[in-house]
């Protein structure tokens, strides 16, 4: 039986399922692979996600581990940008009870960690604006948020837990929109003081013109007030 290829999809992480060529470790097209440390020893490499605790893949071309089912996603110490952990670490603080989740990359690690490693948790206000088309007819559709960046203060490796399936207002997070995401949290534009107060500010009002009214799965109805009905849309208004 041909050896499997070693190598992993560039833009995915997921394992290559073709035969290796020749004698080499890897097939034609991931060839350029084969000079990469970090894919030759992926096996020994292993981080789990601190959230489900599913493997995390390495995506070779954004130089980061990801969740393949919650989406999150690892950065180390030496693959995040100086200058968007520092913005990062500005962040305000976040200390609930509760919250502690263990470092991926200390859990793994014995050298680093004696034991369990807590990551410092970092409030960081995010907004999306996705545009798209019903048929013929633009459309813009809002995404409002807070997520709790994860740092490391063993290891510098940061985690960046994914938005969830609904955003702040109970939109449906789509990929679409989860790929904005995933670039929001990889720009130091987001994380500054100003920034994240007009981000925090715009997050409030929207919250204050959507209906108030929670299903008893907990959802939020995600249409606007309607004045006459005080603090609820027309379909939840309160009838007297």
């Amino acid at each position: 039986m041909a050896k499997k290829c070693i190598g992993v999809r560039e833009d995915i992480g997921e394992p290559c399922q073709r035969p290796a060529s020749g004698d080499s470790d890897f097939c034609w097209l991931h060839k350029q692979q084969e000079g990469d440390m970090k894919i030759l020893y992926l096996q020994d490499d292993v981080y789990h996600c601190p959230d489900d605790g599913q493997k995390l893949l390495y995506v070779p071309r954004w130089k980061e581990h990801k969740c393949d089912m919650c989406k999150g996603f690892l950065l180390n110490a030496k693959e995040i940008d100086p200058m968007l952990l520092e913005s990062i670490l500005t962040l305000p603080e976040v200390t609930e009870e509760g919250l502690a989740v263990e470092c991926p990359t200390c859990s793994t690690d014995s050298d680093l960690s004696d034991g369990e490693t807590p990551l410092s948790n970092f409030a960081a206000e995010w907004h999306l604006l996705s545009k798209g088309k019903i048929g013929f007819v633009p459309i813009e559709t809002s995404y409002y948020g807070v997520s709790k960046i994860g740092h490391c203060k063993v290891c510098g490796s940061t985690w960046f837990p994914s938005p969830g399936e609904r955003d702040a207002l109970g939109k449906k997070v789509g990929w679409k929109a989860l790929s904005l995401w995933r670039n929001a949290m990889r720009s130091t534009d987001l994380f500054g003081k100003q920034q994240q107060s007009s981000l925090r500010e715009g997050r409030k009002r929207a919250e204050a013109k959507k209906c108030q009214h929670v299903d008893s799965n907990g959802k939020r109805c995600t249409d606007l007030k309607v004045h006459k009905y005080g603090d609820f849309c027309f379909r939840h208004r309160q009838k007297r």
